[in-house]
């Protein structure tokens, strides 16, 4: 994510956050223009304090696909296909993974906490962020998975505690990535980026590397249901709601 500042052009927005320049946009303080404009001279102008529009943006560019994600190769799987992509690739790699990791996060901890106080924050936000994603699976398996494969197999939704429609279960899902994409930026800052202090023993690099691995692939399977299984989801309940059969 950009590091915003008052000294922050427009021009790096546009390049680098669509999210952000979006989120600008819409609150008609920039148009298209002369992009060499900073935040601050636009706060200036607006006569407005410089953090407001900063934590706005901040906000909105949680919203920016990650990096480097390219995931054209899945836009002609069937729904179903896709809710079985996301089950065999994500959650199943997840449960295989997060317990040897938290195992190991302790283990560095109990070793090397009492030289570095930000690996006891470490491990707090890890195990907090693990029972998240499996409360998240959870519930993906037991509503919106359901519902998608209804839908495409049989025409029909059947009913979740988050409601008869899908757009239950994806608010749901939305509200808790946008709590965990706020976790892994904090897990990235409290670990420098993941990268291994100087003199770290080999179980410690193991545990950044681990670490690293478990972000990129939540960053990931995020980006897949965000940009991929929700709309898709959203698109086939349209359409069997326009045909008369939901």
């Amino acid at each position: 994510m950009i590091e915003l500042s008052t000294q922050t052009r427009v021009a790096e927005l546009e390049a680098r956050s669509p999210a952000m320049l979006a989120a600008l946009k819409s609150s008609g303080m920039f148009k298209d223009g002369d992009s060499s404009v900073t935040l601050g001279e636009l706060c200036m102008d607006f006569g407005l304090h410089p953090q407001i529009i900063l934590n706005m943006l901040a906000r909105a560019g949680l919203n920016d696909p990650p990096p480097d994600i390219d995931i054209s190769e899945l836009e002609g799987l069937s729904l179903p296909d896709i809710v079985s992509h996301v089950e065999t690739v994500h959650h199943q790699t997840a449960r295989e993974t997060l317990p040897g990791t938290i195992e190991l996060v302790r283990n560095v901890v109990a070793a090397h906490g009492q030289n570095d106080a930000r690996l006891h924050e470490v491990q707090s936000l890890f195990e907090k962020m693990a029972t998240e994603l499996e409360d998240h699976m959870v519930h993906e398996e037991g509503a919106l998975f359901p519902m998608c494969r209804d839908m495409a197999q049989l025409g029909t939704i059947s009913a979740t505690p988050c409601g008869d429609r899908v757009g239950g279960p994806i608010q749901c899902m939305t509200n808790d990535h946008d709590q965990a994409k706020k976790e892994l930026a904090q897990l990235s800052a409290l670990t420098d980026g993941f990268v291994a202090p100087a003199g770290a023993d080999a179980q410690y690099a193991d545990m950044l590397q681990r670490l690293q691995a478990f972000a990129e692939d939540l960053a990931l399977h995020i980006h897949k249901e965000d940009h991929l299984l929700f709309p898709r989801a959203l698109e086939m309940q349209a359409s069997l709601r326009e045909s008369r059969q939901l």
